[in-house]
């Protein structure tokens, strides 16, 4: 569909009585999409222990008038907005988990206009925001062509691994679209995110003999041959654009002040967009591994040190072209709306994992604007056109999905 069309087809939808007003809703309730926002927020949610949160919000989807309201084995919350079996299926997800710890102090503080706690904007606002779209779409009785999962995922942040979409993807065949919730992330406004930044994590862990400091002088020590690896991991050189990044990001070891280390370990992470770059600069780090290694057994004439590489995290890169369907559609609600139409990125989100699929895929805001993520003083949110980002979001659903008398542009 050209994009004139797409956003002729996005006016009508916008048009239609019942979606003018679930828009209304949106605007009208933001204060209760903030009072809900508090709420989830309030609840620990730490990657890999999202279970209390996922309960709380099954029960928030239900009394939204969702159907088919569940919990996987995975932990997701998923909920199902029916629609005539005519149109595609489509997901909205928004992930539970923080990267905060469970003992973290979540007391919301207020200054300048901005709401200050750890997971407000990542990922409490987004939850809220996608809660709001659904109660709108049952208050107004919007009549879709296709299905709407409404998904609340686990596991999107640091370790998690994309664990939540990894799972619903393995269970769902028939999902045509994907559109994920996340705060702005480095842009003022409403951004659409259609490039997904890959990563590979690993964990490296160094062994050694062991000994006395002095008795056993002589032997090697397996700190010492961290030393040596992370030194040659500094040393590898990247380019600038694509862009690609390496970084040793936790570092473990040693016994005592007077022990010859036995063991050290090491997180690392690599990140891209672009696939091909991310195996090259992780073959060139695997490579720095092993120099460090064999550097630190030549120094003292030994093969006793040795390193285990092991995969802990795979996010893959993802990209849609700037003219995909999904996108245009997405900048089209913004337009028939009055508002800029912004494209942003790469990120690395949930949609990271859809687009390496094939499947259509962006992130869009739960909407305000915010910063700090992943600061425990730091991370904010602020109302600022609060509701923008989730009409946006709701004409995107809709233009994916179809509703009664605009067909959907996915069906096949």
């Amino acid at each position: 569909m050209p994009a004139q069309a797409q956003e002729q087809a996005m006016a009508r939808i916008a048009a239609q009585p019942s979606v003018k007003q679930a828009l209304a809703y949106i605007e009208k309730n933001e204060p209760a999409t903030q009072t809900n926002m508090l709420a989830i927020n309030a609840i620990p949610a730490p990657t890999f222990a999202e279970a209390a949160r996922a309960s709380d919000y099954a029960t928030r989807l239900k009394a939204a008038g969702l159907t088919d309201v569940r919990i996987d084995e995975a932990g997701n919350v998923i909920g199902t907005y029916h629609g005539s079996g005519k149109g595609p299926v489509i997901v909205l997800a928004a992930h539970l988990d923080t990267v905060y710890p469970a003992a973290t102090d979540l007391t919301v503080h207020e200054k300048d206009g901005r709401l200050y706690a750890p997971g407000i904007a990542d990922n409490g606002r987004s939850l809220a925001a996608m809660l709001t779209i659904a109660q709108a779409m049952r208050d107004a009785g919007v009549r879709t062509e296709g299905d709407v999962l409404f998904v609340a995922n686990v596991g999107e942040e640091g370790l998690g691994d994309l664990k939540g979409v990894k799972y619903l993807f393995s269970q769902r065949k028939d999902i045509k679209a994907f559109v994920g919730l996340e705060p702005a992330l480095g842009t003022d406004g409403d951004p659409v995110t259609y490039i997904g930044t890959g990563s590979r994590r690993f964990k490296v862990t160094l062994h050694g003999p062991g000994g006395h400091s002095y008795e056993g002088f002589g032997l090697p020590s397996a700190v010492h041959a961290a030393g040596r690896v992370i030194a040659h991991i500094d040393d590898v050189r990247v380019p600038s654009q694509p862009k690609v990044t390496f970084n040793v990001g936790v570092v473990q070891g040693g016994q005592s002040v007077n022990s010859i280390s036995a063991e050290a370990s090491m997180l690392i992470d690599i990140r891209s967009a672009d696939a091909p770059l991310l195996v090259k600069v992780e073959q060139q780090v695997k490579a720095a591994i092993q120099q460090g290694v064999d550097e630190t057994n030549q120094r003292w004439n030994s093969k006793a040190i040795t390193a285990d590489v092991v995969l802990i995290g795979d996010r893959p890169a993802g990209q849609m072209a700037a003219d995909a369907l999904i996108v245009r559609t997405a900048l089209a609600a913004a337009k028939v709306q009055g508002r800029p139409a912004l494209l942003d990125g790469p990120h690395s989100t949930d949609a990271n994992l859809p687009m390496s699929l094939g499947v259509p895929a962006i992130t869009m805001s739960g909407g305000g604007s915010s910063g700090g993520y992943h600061s425990e003083k730091l991370e904010w949110w602020s109302a600022r056109n609060g509701h923008t980002g989730p009409q946006n979001v709701l004409l995107t659903i809709l233009g994916l999905a179809g509703v009664q008398g605009v067909a959907a542009p996915l069906v096949k």
